[in-house]
């Protein structure tokens, strides 16, 4: 290697040093000592101790792990496909440039750059089964009240929703930038060919924001593995944990409970979870989208 070429290789490493370093500092330094302390019994007052696999054992065999995860996919269940839907529809019918168009697409996208605590003290309101907008409709067409977050059969789905009244404008966003980038020549060619209406959009608009679609079922999924602020806003994970999610049993036992090599753990299982899901959602996106 020439002393230029060194020199040239020097000043890369010297550009990618302060991404480097942020990596190292806030993910594998974070993730390694995640991994280390779940074999710790640690309280963060005394010294920790080592105990091997006895946090993974007592997670295992317990209910609370296995009704978390459950929560964990029912939530992604809900809201990957009905965020992928409806901002898919969303963008469609809004996807031409206009004014009115823009005013619809801020609208659509207030709720992903809102505070999310203060959103969810909003739907809290509008949940209220005593004064709440939404059991006050109800009673318009003499239906009792509904105990939204307070009845374990309603509490999750309640919560899913304000996730994807949160994301859908996120989705919708990213699709019309993927519809608008389909070569006008292929919409003139296909509407040429008789292809109009439902019968264009299943052959020519779903195929070719394919790209966009698996991102954005990507990028959903990790986000609906990890929702925290809005449950730990509106139930606390309760109740009867008919709502927590494997983040909020993280927390609860991280940071009420003092229990960290245990909560370690439980992020362990939750980076496992998430990063068996991504895979196959890759190799599927490499055999649909690519193939």
């Amino acid at each position: 290697m020439t002393r230029k070429r060194a020199g040239e290789n020097a000043i890369g490493y010297l550009f990618i040093l302060p991404s480097t370093i942020l990596l190292l500092s806030f993910v594998i330094y974070p993730l390694l000592a995640g991994i280390y302390n779940s074999f710790m019994s640690w309280n963060l007052i005394t010294n920790a101790k080592f105990v091997g696999l006895r946090n993974y054992a007592e997670l295992f065999t317990s209910d609370e792990l296995w009704k978390s995860i459950l929560n964990t996919f029912i939530y992604a269940l809900i809201i990957i496909p009905t965020t992928l839907v409806f901002g898919f529809i969303f963008a469609f019918l809004i996807k031409k440039k206009s004014r009115v168009n823009v005013i619809y697409r801020t609208i659509y996208f207030i709720p992903r750059v809102t505070s999310m605590v203060a959103m969810s003290s909003v739907w809290l309101f509008l949940y209220n089964p005593q004064y709440g907008f939404f059991n006050n409709v109800l009673s318009i067409f003499g239906i009792p009240p509904v105990r939204w977050l307070n009845d374990p059969g309603t509490a999750l789905p309640s919560v899913a929703v304000i996730i994807i009244w949160i994301t859908v404008g996120y989705a919708t966003v990213l699709f019309i930038s993927g519809l608008q980038n389909i070569p006008a020549s292929v919409i003139e060619a296909a509407e040429l060919d008789g292809a109009t209406g439902i019968r264009r959009i299943i052959s020519i608009d779903l195929p070719l924001v394919s790209p966009t679609t698996f991102m954005l079922l990507i990028l959903i999924t990790i986000e609906s593995l990890q929702i925290f602020t809005t449950i730990d806003v509106m139930t606390q994970g309760g109740p009867a944990n008919s709502t927590q999610n494997l983040v909020v049993m993280l927390y609860r036992y991280a940071f009420q409970k003092y229990q960290i090599g245990y909560a370690s753990a439980v992020s362990v299982i939750l980076f496992v979870l998430i990063l068996a899901v991504n895979m196959v959602q890759m190799r599927f996106e490499k055999e649909v989208v690519y193939d």
